[in-house]
């Protein structure tokens, strides 16, 4: 018969396994798993927006957060930021749909832009490429133009440390 020392230091053990256990399990999802390692989209990005021959490319800036929030900005004074949601879809794919306000060159409120885009991390992490359809609406919501389509090409920002320290 085991004595109460004994029966504790079984229960502690016991514990221990299961925290352990419960850990390798959380630590093995897909999402949490692929949200820590190398390819995540969290992070800051450089864009180039191809919408196609007619229009020049627009740069941008995109920051996808942990919150599964992005929000960005264009070089073009007739839009205002963008802010959204995005998603993992599976392995290095992901999705977003983002919104910003639509002005004309004199600073008049048009409606907004919608953007869908589907997004494939390179297997380094450290660029992207996606294709996007965007959907421009006027002051009421009422949809004016739909279906634009545009390819985009990203590079991630990476700290670049400076050798001084203040």
């Amino acid at each position: 018969m085991m004595g109460k020392k004994s029966v504790l230091g079984v229960l502690a053990l016991l514990a221990l396994t299961a925290m352990v256990a419960v850990g390798a399990i959380s630590a093995s999802s897909g999402e949490d798993r692929h949200e820590q390692g190398a390819n995540q989209i969290v992070g800051s990005w450089e864009l180039t927006v191809d919408r196609g021959p007619q229009f020049p490319p627009v740069k941008g800036m995109n920051t996808y957060t942990r919150g599964h929030t992005v929000v960005g900005t264009g070089n073009l004074v007739t839009r205002g930021p963008s802010h959204g949601a995005w998603e993992h879809v599976s392995g290095r794919i992901y999705a977003d749909t983002h919104v910003f306000f639509r002005f004309d060159p004199a600073g008049a409120y048009l409606g907004t832009q919608r953007i869908n885009e589907t997004v494939q991390l390179a297997p380094d992490g450290q660029s992207y490429t996606a294709v996007a359809i965007s959907n421009l609406y006027d002051p009421t919501g009422k949809l004016v133009v739909g279906g634009l389509r545009a390819t985009i090409t990203a590079t991630r920002i990476n700290v670049e440390r400076l050798p001084d320290h203040p």
